[in-house]
């Protein structure tokens, strides 16, 4: 997706990740991944060593990005399983929310290990899609 995604979401914030310096967004990037795994609610030791890894720098780890790729790729099973269930009218929209967001905090975590600037992009918007409240998305982005 990169930046078209989130230019749809905030230009702003476009323009603010250009203008950052590395350790800036790295910051922000990490600050919206933690909001946006808090957000989802969801949990995997997986999640907890890529944000030690993302909170220490420690970027291009192709195991743990592979491993989290997998894993998004098992929540978004789970999140289209539950979506045909609720077109059958055997699941509610809310079912298939929670399970969307917990794929899309992952997804941000997993781009947000690659540490450059297109791979910000991505993470980001797939944080929003994770962060229930667009407001807090735009407060966190503002810190």
């Amino acid at each position: 997706m990169t930046q078209p995604g989130l230019t749809q979401v905030s230009p702003a914030l476009v323009d603010k990740l250009r203008q950052s310096t590395d350790d800036q967004r790295h910051q922000l990037v990490e600050r919206v991944c933690v909001l946006a795994v808090r957000c989802a609610d969801v949990a995997d030791p997986t999640l907890t060593e890529a944000l030690n890894a993302i909170r220490s720098r420690s970027f291009g780890i192709q195991d743990l990005r592979s491993r989290l790729d997998a894993l998004t790729g098992e929540l978004d099973e789970i999140a289209w399983g539950i979506q045909d269930r609720v077109d059958a009218g055997d699941a509610s929209a809310d079912e298939y929310r929670r399970a969307f967001v917990k794929a899309r905090a992952v997804a941000a975590i997993a781009f947000a290990l690659d540490g450059s600037l297109a791979a910000s992009f991505d993470s980001l918007y797939e944080a929003y899609h994770a962060i229930d409240s667009r407001d807090d998305f735009l407060r966190a982005v503002a810190d």
